[in-house]
């Protein structure tokens, strides 16, 4: 049996039909599975309950709920599904809750889970939380924490967190995770937005799941605030490896996206909302 995965929150719309699906800034992607039915994230919380029902997938019959990390463009429509999911497993870093804050033209935003943990757990969240690489299944295996090794990933300086003493500090996003599933076309790696790093993740990827072949990236990728100097490791990295299939979301932007596009030439592909992989 196939995986197959949805696109159910992004940035822009892939299809005209069906009538009616929104985008939105956020990201989210179903999955069926041969073991069940999960979510990983669950976008900003204006249009994942339309775009679900309009692409005819049921919330009630999710297995477990994964995340990427506790941005709210990731995390905020998590309080609808859990109303219709009701007791649900959840599966996320430790850190999901810490403290996510951006500053820009001196305006400090919280950019944090909207709800307090406990709130969640009233509307049956069960959440499992792991810093290191958790088996979901035994074909999905959330990432846990990503080391930071290739000094050219150097993160977005505009987010923030405060430490206890209420000083601030650059977010080390310890809590930005990927979804790593093993296909026998080889490993499809899904991103939230990529803060770790792609390469660090692709690095990560490889070392927890013993693949060699990585046939798909899917996800937001952050390559819309990358040096030129990250961009172009990135891309001979992934032209390194011979991926089959990129397909960005989300934080690529329109650069990052039009030198994909050009690099990579038909493997390249824009997962906005609506598209379907079946693999």
């Amino acid at each position: 049996m196939s995986i197959h995965l949805t696109v159910l929150c992004e940035n822009s719309i892939d299809r005209v039909i069906p009538f009616g699906l929104l985008g939105e800034h956020g990201f989210a992607c179903h999955l069926r599975t041969p073991e069940g039915e999960f979510l990983f994230d669950s976008g900003s919380g204006t249009t994942i309950m339309n775009n679900a029902k309009l692409l005819g997938i049921d919330f009630t019959k999710l297995q477990g709920i994964m995340f990427s990390h506790g941005h709210y463009d990731h995390t905020g429509g998590l309080k609808q599904v859990l109303e219709t999911t009701k007791s649900i497993p959840i599966y996320a870093h430790p850190d999901m809750f810490s403290s996510h804050l951006s500053k820009h033209a001196g305006v400090m935003r919280n950019l944090g889970v909207q709800w307090p943990k406990a709130e969640l757990e009233d509307l049956g969240a069960k959440f499992n939380f792991s810093a290191a690489p958790y088996n979901v299944t035994d074909q999905l295996i959330l990432s846990g924490t990503i080391p930071r090794i290739h000094k050219v990933e150097t993160g977005d300086p505009n987010l923030l967190s405060l430490t206890g003493e209420n000083k601030e500090i650059t977010d080390p996003l310890h809590d930005d995770a990927s979804l790593y599933i093993k296909t026998p076309k080889g490993l499809v790696i899904l991103l939230g937005c990529a803060h770790a790093g792609l390469l660090n993740i692709i690095d990560h990827a490889l070392e927890v799941t013993g693949e060699t072949k990585v046939h798909m990236i899917l996800g937001g990728t952050h390559l819309k605030f990358c040096s030129d100097e990250q961009m172009s490791a990135t891309l001979d990295r992934l032209e390194e490896l011979n991926i089959d299939k990129i397909g960005t979301s989300h934080c690529t932007g329109l650069r990052g996206a039009r030198m994909l596009a050009e690099r990579f030439g038909e493997r390249f592909f824009s997962a906005s909302v609506g598209v379907e992989i079946e693999i």
